[in-house]
């Protein structure tokens, strides 16, 4: 992948800037040993809306951008989160991590 075609995965979702917004907090969840974002969080982090980011992330995904998996939310928070890629329904919730070509693009490792 280059940045041209990022550039453009981006700008084909019809929001840039939550495209981008979502990419670059991944990055930086990168840079401080974190394994993705998910979707509480980011929607704190950013003030977009639930509906916005599940839309620009599903784009992502098909672009090869982000992977999304799922937790399981029925469990307390001090018990292991068991993550798959398929939802479980309205108990599970979306994380986002970067695809390794945009990890490699943007020179982070996980």
């Amino acid at each position: 992948m280059t940045f041209t075609e990022l550039d453009k995965a981006l700008a084909d979702t019809g929001r840039r800037s939550l495209a981008s917004r979502l990419v670059f907090a991944l990055a930086d969840g990168l840079d401080k040993n974190l394994s993705g974002l998910n979707l509480d969080e980011f929607e704190k982090q950013s003030g977009y809306i639930r509906t916005n980011i599940r839309s620009v992330a599903a784009a992502l995904k098909e672009s090869g951008i982000i992977e999304i998996q799922y937790y399981d939310d029925s469990v307390p928070e001090n018990e292991t989160i068991v993550m798959g890629s398929v939802s479980r329904g309205r108990w599970s919730k979306q994380h986002y991590s970067l695809t390794d070509t945009v990890k490699a693009l943007l020179k982070r490792q996980a």
